[in-house]
């Protein structure tokens, strides 16, 4: 009975240490996972930085230095002085009743043409591969119709295929403006 016992103990031992190892490798197999899961992101992040944001930086920086604070000085001082001959002629200033042809409260709002940045189309890494899935899509298509399909056709098959149907997620940002805040697109949260 004793050879017994110890046989059992050394069949459950080595059991033990199988499932010890096995717990050891999965471990660290999940920490090497979580490693190149943040490196991955990591590397993501500086794409995005040198394709995306300091284009766009430079580009701003350029845009800024490009005035000088005289000339914005200038710009505010005929503003000024376009108001002040205006309330001199008139008397008041009112929004209510003002001649844009004399004197235009809102040209530094309408009129910022000396704020605008034109930038090239960048290359955002984020969005490589939802332009791939836009492309794949528009191959698979083409194979199946036997046309190529427009970029209107492609998005409203995207719009079709998408995993959450009333979602924003093929929306663009003046599109996204135009919905109003309390809107909820699903059926059984509108309110009539």
């Amino acid at each position: 009975a004793p050879d017994e016992s110890e046989d059992i103990i050394a069949a459950a031992q080595c059991i033990l240490d199988r499932e010890y190892y096995l717990v050891r490798e999965v471990d660290r197999y999940l920490k090497h996972n979580n490693f190149l899961h943040l490196r991955k992101k990591e590397m993501l992040y500086k794409k995005w930085l040198e394709s995306v944001l300091e284009p766009l930086l430079q580009k701003l920086m350029e845009k800024m230095d490009s005035q000088s604070s005289e000339e914005i000085e200038k710009r505010r001082a005929e503003q000024l002085s376009l108001y002040l001959n205006y309330c001199n002629k008139k008397g008041y200033a009112a929004l209510e009743d003002y001649d844009p042809s004399e004197y235009d409260p809102f040209f530094l709002k309408t009129h910022t043409d000396c704020w605008k940045v034109s930038i090239p189309a960048l290359q955002d890494p984020l969005l490589q591969d939802i332009e791939r899935q836009f492309i794949e899509m528009g191959i698979i298509y083409q194979c199946e119709t036997g046309r190529p399909c427009s970029a209107r056709e492609l998005k409203e098959l995207t719009e079709l295929l998408s995993l959450l149907p009333l979602s924003r997620q093929w929306m663009d940002a003046v599109e996204w403006l135009k919905i109003p805040p309390s809107y909820i697109a699903s059926e059984a949260h509108r309110t009539k």
